[in-house]
């Protein structure tokens, strides 16, 4: 039932005739992103492969001879009223979120922005004339880190937990349930309190009537606030056992996870990268990290299709496990 409604979320955006060009083409469960660009084909990408939306199912079913013109052109009129729709018909009150590039819709899917940049003063810049929306699909999987949770712990403690991957590879998704695991507990594991920061909604997207993603009965989140800030409020204000945030990286995080840290709260934080050797040589959370390691990195790889590869290292690089989860 929640995974329609996810669904229902995503494609209520699309003019009647495009979006059921979508159904026709595309398996919910296997979509990550729907790229649209003013006067360029539709770019469809799944777990197994990306193609240009078709026009027609003929089309589709003789993709591989199938000619440019058979392609599904998005005009910039459609591009508009797609944002407009995303937007919910008010670009003011989404000012903030335009102005870094993206909108959250309700299911956790995020919409990236590109247009022109305009700067006024003070004020934060501001995306228009929008020529491309990438919607990236956000999708819960109960149980898909089940595998890793138990590698996380020295005893009773959890450790320090870094989770590392390339875009695209489901490093918010196993966020989601590392989180719920943590907080509901397992066989093995006692129930923590957990306190999320959801700067962009997509962990729990909890905004604007959504009813949001599952992550256990003793989290506690604070959606659509700056992780530093955020970090800082939850500490004094809900006395967890374990913070969480999303794809660290800024100067004003690096601070607020070392404080955090120093107050005895253990971490669990996203960050993008295609090696461990990427995310220690950028010049500020490189240093943090040489300073303060964390005692945990996992780090999220494709494995063909819809296969994951899972490393797990210590603090001193030592390998702890391999694994595979479809």
């Amino acid at each position: 039932m929640q995974q329609k409604l996810y669904r229902e979320e995503l494609l209520q955006i699309f003019p009647q005739k495009l979006r059921q060009r979508i159904e026709e083409s595309v398996t919910f469960r296997n979509l990550t992103e729907i790229r649209l660009r003013a006067d360029l084909p539709v770019l469809i990408e799944t777990t197994q492969e990306n193609y240009f939306l078709k026009k027609e199912e003929a089309a589709e079913k003789r993709r591989a001879i199938a000619k440019e013109e058979d392609n599904w052109i998005l005009s910039p009129e459609q591009l508009k009223l797609i944002f407009e729709k995303i937007s919910q018909y008010s670009v003011f009150a989404y000012t903030e979120e335009i102005g870094e590039g993206f909108i959250t819709l309700k299911g956790g899917h995020r919409a990236g922005l590109c247009g022109k940049y305009y700067y006024r003063g003070e004020e934060k810049p501001q995306i228009k004339h929008i020529s491309s929306i990438n919607l990236r699909v956000a999708r819960e999987v109960i149980g898909c880190a089940e595998c890793i949770v138990p590698k996380l712990f020295e005893g009773n403690t959890f450790c320090h937990t870094l989770l590392i991957s390339p875009p695209g590879c489901g490093k918010t998704t196993y966020l989601r349930d590392i989180i719920r695991l943590l907080s509901d507990g397992t066989d093995t594991i006692t129930g923590k309190n957990v306190a999320v920061v959801d700067e962009r909604s997509e962990i729990g997207n909890r905004t604007r009537e959504g009813i949001g993603f599952y992550l256990g009965n003793r989290t506690d989140l604070m959606d659509h606030c700056p992780k530093a800030a955020g970090m800082l409020m939850m500490l004094r204000t809900m006395t967890p056992e374990i913070l969480a945030a999303d794809e660290i990286g800024g100067e004003k995080d690096i601070k607020a996870m070392a404080y955090v840290r120093n107050c005895g709260c253990r971490l669990l934080m996203t960050v993008h990268g295609n090696s461990m050797q990427d995310i220690f040589a950028r010049p500020v959370l490189g240093e943090y990290l040489k300073k303060y390691p964390f005692e945990r990195y996992v780090f999220l790889s494709k494995k063909g299709d819809r296969e994951r590869r899972i490393t797990i290292y210590n603090q001193d690089g030592i390998q702890k496990k391999i694994t595979k989860y479809r």
